[in-house]
């Protein structure tokens, strides 16, 4: 699976998903400084799903269906290595073919899948 990291997240969890198995890029080094609409029409035309804690994004995809979604909804005092033990966690659990076409949200401890098509 392809993933794209947003930039509101730490840049050193490109590697927990390149661990599980997945491509993932950084927002940063693809698109450098973009809009919302910009990431999400990346993410769109090359099949990626987003990894991101703008909750905006949540919205957008509800309305206009995007390719998936993973909202890390976790503590902005939390350390990029307690994001990534938590992604980690969470990489181990989630089956690929769940996270297409669906918002996913990331939670301490939990995470949800809702379909959007």
């Amino acid at each position: 699976m392809r993933f794209l990291i947003d930039a509101d997240l730490p840049k050193s969890l490109k590697d927990i998903f390149e661990k599980h198995g997945h491509q993932a890029f950084d927002v940063r080094n693809v698109l450098g400084p973009a809009t919302d609409e910009e990431v999400f029409s990346y993410a769109n035309e090359n099949k990626l799903i987003l990894v991101t804690r703008d909750l905006g994004f949540g919205e957008m995809y509800s309305v206009r269906h995007g390719y998936g979604l993973i909202l890390v909804r976790l503590p902005y005092h939390f350390t990029a290595e307690k994001i990534k033990r938590i992604m980690d966690a969470f990489l181990e659990k989630a089956r690929d073919e769940e996270l297409l076409n669906a918002i996913t949200v990331v939670e301490v401890g939990r995470f949800r899948i809702r379909r959007l098509r």
